[in-house]
């Protein structure tokens, strides 16, 4: 029972995830929007929406597990490092590691492009994010900017798991049928 009360309340998980929805699905409708141009010459309509479907599935399905994530940091971690201000420090780190993977993505486009400096450097760059983190959480201005963002995130919640859904709901039948 006692991990179960060390569970950030609802009301503070709801605008982090939003936080998350918003650079994961931005991303995605970035990337999709700037590939489909090349696809509409060999791709048919239907199988744009059937590439639309699965990766709108695995973002949320995505989303989810990075959520997943920075609850279980709340749960780990001593109360006043991160639940006290868990929308705060769950929407700049959610948003800084997101940032980070998506620069990286960018830069280097397969594998084998990745300098190899990034995992020696991988410790500082964690280091220092975390100690961003927790900067931010406690200056009362950026706290405040950073919820302000994250409640006003939640609209895209609107938009996102009602398509993540029907799309999640058309894999499945695609495979099952």
């Amino acid at each position: 029972m006692a991990i179960f009360d060390r569970l950030p309340p609802r009301k503070d998980i709801i605008p982090v995830y939003a936080v998350i929805v918003f650079m994961v699905y931005g991303w995605t409708i970035f990337k999709f929007n700037y590939a489909m141009s090349g696809w509409l010459f060999f791709l048919t309509f239907g199988e744009v929406v059937d590439v639309l479907t699965y990766v709108m599935t695995v973002n949320f399905f995505e989303s989810a597990m990075i959520l997943l994530g920075i609850v279980a940091l709340a749960v780990v971690l001593p109360r006043a490092w991160f639940a006290d201000a868990f929308v705060a420090r769950g929407a700049v780190l959610s948003a800084s590691a997101l940032g980070l993977m998506m620069y990286v993505a960018d830069q280097f486009g397969e594998k084998s492009y990745y300098p190899s400096e990034i995992v020696r450097w991988l410790p500082a760059i964690l280091l220092a994010a975390g100690l961003f983190v927790y900067a931010l959480g406690r200056v009362q201005f950026a706290r405040k900017a950073i919820e302000f963002f994250a409640d006003r995130s939640i609209i895209f919640l609107y938009v996102s798991i009602p398509v993540s859904i029907l799309s999640a709901l058309a894999v499945l039948a695609r495979n099952l049928f």
